[in-house]
């Protein structure tokens, strides 16, 4: 294997004469590889790896190991849910409404071969919809989002089951199990999921090893977000590029550890169980080349597209006889679009409501008591058509923060019109607390039911910011501004204002409904791990 294998065999020490390199978190600190100087031919290039044998041994079964993680959480889950609807079946008849309906069911203990295979027969169904693949192959896992995927599935193997029970036996008697467990196995399979990935997900022995081939302004990019998400359990060992990565003044934080030439080495020397295509300098054939080795040794292979800027995961993919073809759906707001989507709001949102208006008036009498002056406070921001309006949000800071606001000016961190300081002065005791957990956006439910603002859309930018969205940055006026959306699901204040203004084109181009409630699915993780919040 030439000087990587070398390297390996002195992973228990630092190399001579480099021990400042020496690094332990299985990252590479190593001078760049040019292209024709990598490990494999015996260039000069040094390098000094800090080599993890338990995460070696890891290297080729992490997907299954995923995959069983989520198959063991499942199992539990249905186990939970089957015990639970045969205790509650003998009680049902005092469940009100339920009672009404399956009260005649209530004496009917389902026949014994439905309760020892209502779990195979579950898990079966829920493997033919793809609900393990993803776990196993994809980046983020399992996400909230799934779970709409996965009510089909458990909906269909609970219902499948009783329609099989009627054409073997030609009884009915399962009835009433059936809609129990249907009704338990949809609470408890998200709860166990999520457990056991909370649990489990960041295990060593779950670590993806990742390269990206392309060491440009793409590459680089897609290694700064893969280091704010620990979450996804991404080791990035380095990068592979022909020639000068990044441009000058601009040094990688994750090394070139070798030109397109050193593949093979590479992921044998490091481990990798990842291979990330960003946007290389190689030729197409190279590419190809690429891909077809990493498929050789089993390594997963994901590919940054083209025109990635105004593709999301709404794009659908046709077929032209084995030519995938990519749909950049540019969606126009027509009147019955924004009909339904303010429908979907006053539904949604008088729900969300009820339940928050005891939340809101509890961190009201909070916000009193910590510090004098109004509990909500009011901004103009702008809103659909460039119509400006004044955004609802619980008071989190001192009654001078506008004032403060051009004193503290060189202390802004955040790159762009907008004004954000992680800890900032002028905030309260109270506002701290709601800031964290997104708290103070509760009162935003009143403007989605006056029509000002919706429950998903771009982010409500102030008159000023708003002003410097020049040509087709202007779409995100299309769209009512939304309490949460891309930018909140993707980072919040953590996304800069270019990219965030990105966020918002794309999703007012590929608008659905169903990207709505996959949304507001995902904003639940997103405020509960606090990404970006302050």
């Amino acid at each position: 294997m030439g000087r990587l294998g070398q390297t390996r065999r002195r992973a228990a020490e630092p190399a001579r004469g480099e021990g400042s390199n020496f690094v332990t978190d299985d990252i590479v600190k190593k001078t760049t590889y040019v292209s024709g100087s990598g490990p494999a031919d015996g260039g000069s290039g040094t390098a000094v790896l800090s080599f993890d044998e338990t995460a070696a041994g890891a290297t080729r079964s992490i997907g299954g190991r995923r995959a069983l993680v989520t198959l063991a959480g499942d199992v539990v889950a249905l186990f939970i849910a089957t015990l639970a609807a045969l205790l509650l079946l003998p009680a049902v008849s005092h469940i009100p409404s339920l009672g009404r309906a399956l009260a005649e069911y209530a004496e009917n203990r389902p026949p014994a071969i439905v309760d020892l295979l209502i779990v195979p027969w579950t898990v079966f169904v829920m493997y033919g919809y793809g609900l393990y693949r993803s776990s196993a192959r994809s980046i983020n896992g399992w996400v909230l989002s799934e779970g709409l995927r996965g009510l089909t599935a458990l909906s269909v193997a609970a219902w499948s089951a009783l329609v099989l029970m009627l054409l073997a036996t030609g009884s009915n008697d399962s009835l009433g199990f059936i809609a129990l467990f249907w009704g338990a196995v949809i609470v408890t399979v998200p709860i166990c999921r999520t457990i056991g990935r909370a649990a489990f997900w960041q295990s060593p022995r779950l670590s993806e090893r990742t390269l990206i081939v392309g060491a440009g302004a793409v590459g680089h990019l897609l290694g700064e977000k893969i280091a704010k998400h620990p979450e996804y359990n991404l080791r990035l060992v380095g990068y592979l590029d022909d020639g000068e990565p990044f441009g000058a003044g601009k040094p990688p934080s994750v090394p070139v550890v070798g030109s397109l030439e050193d593949l093979n080495d590479v992921i044998d020397g490091y481990n990798v169980t990842r291979v990330i295509i960003a946007f290389s300098r190689a030729r197409h054939q190279q590419i190809l080349d690429v891909v077809r080795a990493c498929a050789d040794r089993g390594v997963r292979v994901n590919i940054v597209p083209r025109l990635f800027e105004i593709l999301s995961s709404q794009t659908s993919i046709d077929d032209v006889e084995g030519i995938p073809l990519l749909d950049v759906a540019h969606v126009e707001m027509s009147h019955l679009n924004t009909v339904v989507k303010r429908a979907f709001d006053l539904v949604v949102g008088s729900v969300l409501t009820l339940l928050a208006l005891p939340l809101i008036g509890l961190l009201a009498l909070a916000i009193k008591i910590d510090s004098r002056g109004p509990v909500f406070f009011r901004q103009e921001r702008m809103g659909r058509g460039g119509k400006v309006f004044r955004i609802y949000k619980l008071r989190s800071m001192h009654v001078d923060a506008e004032q403060q606001r051009y004193d503290l000016a060189e202390q802004n961190e955040y790159s762009g019109p907008m004004f954000k300081i992680k800890s900032d002065p002028r905030t309260t005791r109270v506002g701290n607390v709601i800031r964290k957990w997104s708290l103070d956006e509760a009162p935003q439910i009143f403007n989605v039911l006056r029509g000002e603002m919706s429950l998903v859309g771009p982010r409500p930018l102030w008159v000023d910011e708003a002003a410097r969205c020049r040509g087709w940055t202007k779409k995100r006026l299309d769209i009512t501004p939304g309490i949460t959306g891309l930018w909140q699901v993707t980072g919040r204040n953590d996304v800069p204002f270019d990219e965030m203004v990105k966020l918002d084109y794309m999703y007012v181009t590929g608008w659905s409904l169903s990207w709505d409630i996959k949304l507001l699915l995902e904003t639940i993780p997103a405020v509960l791990g606090r990404r970006g919040a302050y």
